[in-house]
């Protein structure tokens, strides 16, 4: 038992330094940079797809109204909305004539209807750069003339920002801050910029990217039918060898991603199994690390003695340690920190479920379209760290 207890204990310290040099490694656009009033910015095209969303839109329409960004186009493609998105984009557009609304009657095959709104609405855009986000997103002017000052100052073609995610919920809070610990663990944020590295994070909220390298790649082709398209962009970009670049935004961004656990359940059915590449022995080899890495050192003290349970214990100290940095660098309230079991737990029945659902129904239902496992499978992409990065040369706005 010892034994068990002292390689858990390692692995978990392992884990705390790791998260920690990568938390450091992780780019960062500070309040005294780039005050260069002489900057020329470059035309900008916001791209905000909206299906339904006639209770949110109107949050994010609200924030992007308020930006005084120079020669800024709003583009907001309602795809196939059934309740009153369209009447609520109408009166924005009349109160301002930067947003622009289009709208999308039929669906293509083999696209999803998100990708597809994206696509429609940054082909419909001459801008020199395309900011891709979601309809409930709040973005301050501050940032978003920093970000694209970001990007042209560090030559990049993409740069997305993770945004404070908001809730009214403590419990939901602490689903979130693991949701958000499990994520940097598998897409190591920090490492996009790393020429060297297989790995690119994309984010819906605040997906930023050159115009002529998206149209280089083919738009969201590539990603017809992936429902992690936001995640997996910045990794399409990157492996055509385009720079890319993530950084924290939690003064400049703001989501309220679910407003309730359940909510959360049903929004991550879509995308829980694109994450394993739709392959079910990948997702039970992923649910039992998760398991082993998150739930099983709050297990292994009641079977532990002596000093197996003093070593035990130790795990769950790192952990726990680990969860708190996660809460404090994402703005979140601490005192969720002794939540983090229940959270583990919850999560593990989301995947769970998530997974079987797919199974079970071979394939999955997004806002009311069913999309096939053979249709979901052939978008199929090479996991993140398997492919070389083929970055080629720097390019300038």
């Amino acid at each position: 038992m010892i034994w068990v207890c002292s390689i858990l204990f390692i692995y978990h310290a392992g884990l705390l330094v790791w998260l920690s040099i990568g938390a450091l490694k992780l780019s960062r656009i500070r309040e005294s940079d780039f005050e260069n009033s002489g900057f020329e910015f470059p035309s900008l095209t916001i791209v905000v797809p909206a299906r339904n969303e006639e209770n949110t839109l109107g949050v994010g329409l609200n924030s992007l109204k308020q930006l005084t960004y120079p020669g800024l186009e709003i583009v907001v493609v309602n795809d196939r909305s059934t309740d009153k998105t369209g009447q609520v984009l109408d009166e924005f557009s009349k109160m301002d004539p930067r947003i622009k609304p289009i709208t999308v009657h039929e669906l293509p095959l083999h696209w999803l209807g998100k990708n597809h709104a994206l696509q429609v609405g940054a082909l419909s855009s001459q801008s020199d750069l395309i900011l891709f986000t979601d309809a409930d997103v709040e973005i301050s002017d501050r940032f978003l003339r920093k970000a694209v000052q970001f990007l042209s100052a560090h030559q990049l073609d993409h740069l997305a920002g993770i945004p404070k995610v908001t809730s009214k919920s403590w419990i939901l809070y602490s689903f979130l801050g693991l949701f958000g610990l499990s994520f940097s663990l598998f897409t190591r944020p920090w490492q996009g910029k790393n020429k060297q590295q297989d790995r690119a994070v994309g984010i819906g909220a605040f997906n930023l990217v050159r115009r002529t390298a998206y149209i280089a790649i083919g738009g969201h082709s590539k990603l017809c039918l992936r429902p992690d398209d936001d995640l997996k962009l910045a990794l399409v970009l990157k492996r055509a060898g385009f720079k890319t670049d993530c950084v924290p935004a939690v003064d400049g961004l703001s989501v309220e991603w679910y407003s309730s656990l359940g909510e959360m359940m049903r929004g991550l059915e879509k995308n829980v199994m694109t994450g394993f590449e739709y392959s079910f022995p990948k997702a039970i080899l992923g649910n039992l690390l998760f398991f082993l890495t998150f739930l099983f050192p709050f297990v292994l003290p009641f079977f532990a003695e002596d000093s197996a349970w003093f070593i035990s214990c130790g795990s769950v100290v790192l952990l726990l340690f680990c969860y708190l940095s996660q809460l404090q660098q994402a703005r979140m309230p601490l005192l969720c920190t002794p939540l983090f079991p229940i959270a583990a737990l919850g999560i593990l029945f989301i995947v769970v479920r998530a997974c079987w659902l797919t199974y079970r129904n071979q394939g999955v239902f997004w806002r009311g379209t069913f999309y096939s496992l053979e249709e979901l499978r052939s978008n199929r992409m090479a996991p993140p760290g398997q492919l070389r990065s083929r970055i080629t040369a720097d390019r300038s706005l």
